[in-house]
């Protein structure tokens, strides 16, 4: 896997995850759980379930 933690762990404000986004989802695809996707990519596992289901970038429900 390409892809590496930020070094910067900061609140990143109005940034977008876009990066951790797209690699948690690469991992879940790939068969990981929504613990170990979040833990590989650095993010919290409440946001990984949020992204999981349905909650798109701009923080909108899908539905």
């Amino acid at each position: 896997m390409t892809f590496e933690i930020r070094e910067d762990r900061s609140p990143q404000g109005r940034r977008k995850l876009s990066a951790e986004r797209a690699a948690y989802f690469r991992l879940v695809k790939q068969g990981a759980s929504n613990d170990q996707a979040c833990r590989i990519v650095g993010i919290n596992p409440k946001t990984g379930r949020r992204w999981r289901n349905g909650r798109n970038a701009s923080g909108r429900n899908k539905a």
